[in-house]
Formats: structure tokens, C-alpha cells, sequence
């Protein structure tokens, strides 16, 4: 009972939110709800200055999270896609305009159509102490991007995390 009660309110609150959505962008619907009761919906909202810049003495205001700080659940289309992650989950992620061509150049992040011949989708960043983030949790590099790893040069984008055979390690 406790699971369908649960069930029905995550299901009304997605509809809800959703709806909202579909009537006003998320940073109408953040400022909205902060003016009304000077609530912040958390889901996609955060408390933060109201110029959308924070810094110290600003006015202070409700303004939409950043896309991979959004759960997929609540990811609004309007600012914002849904894209499958480095860790095979989908997630929220900044929108990645539509190409026009046929495949995706180096560096291309989107999803709407495979690299280019030659390329390959890879995840991972390098730090500067030469470690590893494979996966980009909460961050720009949390999806796939096309690189020409396997030709022997280590290129723009590629590193010996996310392209190994072209990069070596420091």
C-alpha cells in the first residue's frame, strides 16, 4: 500500500511539474514561485541571486539548477534533454543543438546521430594529477563525445583516460 501511495504521489508531482512546464519556461517558473510564497522548488530550482550571477549582497531569488544538477525526472525540456550518460543512465544535460549533418564531428556530444567514419564515442576526463573520471557525474563531461581515437596523435579532446592508445600517460 505504502508503494502505491508513493507511486501515485511521484506520479502527480511529474504530471504537475511537467505540466507547468508546458505553460512557462523553468526560469518563469522558478522566479514565479519565489514571488508567490518565496518558496524554491527544489527539483529544478535553486536559492541563488535573482540576476542568475551569484555574489555577495545580490537580491536574492529562486533560479533554475543547472541541467546535470536536474534528475532526469524533472529535466525541463524547455532549457534542457534528456541524454544517456557515461554510466548508461539517462540524465538531464544542457540542450545540444540538432545537427544538420549526417554524423557527428570530434567533440560532438549529442545523441541524434552517430560520429563521423573514423570516429567513436568515448567517456572519461584527465585530471591534472592524472587521474581518472570516467563517468563525469554532475558535470559537462557525464555523456559520450566523438573522437578519432586509434590514429596514433593525440587530439583535441582525447587524453590517456578517454583515448589511451593515442595519449600517454603523464
Amino acid at each position: 500500500m505504502k508503494f502505491r501511495i508513493y507511486s501515485l504521489s511521484l506520479l502527480f508531482t511529474i504530471l504537475f511539474v511537467s505540466n507547468i512546464f508546458a505553460q512557462e519556461n523553468s526560469a518563469q517558473y522558478c522566479a514565479n514561485a519565489y514571488e508567490k510564497d518565496q518558496s524554491c522548488p527544489e527539483t529544478v530550482c535553486r536559492l541563488g541571486c535573482s540576476s542568475g550571477i551569484d555574489y555577495e549582497g545580490c537580491t536574492p531569488g529562486c533560479v533554475p539548477k543547472s541541467c546535470v544538477d536536474i534528475d532526469s525526472d524533472h529535466c525541463p525540456k524547455d532549457s534542457c534533454q534528456l541524454l544517456k550518460g557515461c554510466d548508461n543512465r539517462t540524465i538531464c544535460y544542457y540542450k545540444v543543438e540538432p545537427t544538420a549533418d549526417t554524423c557527428g564531428e570530434v567533440g560532438y556530444n549529442g545523441q541524434d546521430v552517430p560520429c563521423c567514419q573514423g570516429l567513436e564515442k568515448r567517456c572519461g576526463i584527465e585530471f591534472f594529477d592524472g587521474t581518472c573520471d570516467m563517468i563525469g557525474k554532475d558535470s559537462i563531461y557525464a555523456v559520450p563525445i566523438c573522437l578519432p581515437c586509434g590514429n596514433g596523435i593525440c587530439n583535441q579532446f582525447e587524453d590517456s583516460c578517454n583515448c589511451p592508445e593515442d595519449c600517454k600517460k603523464k
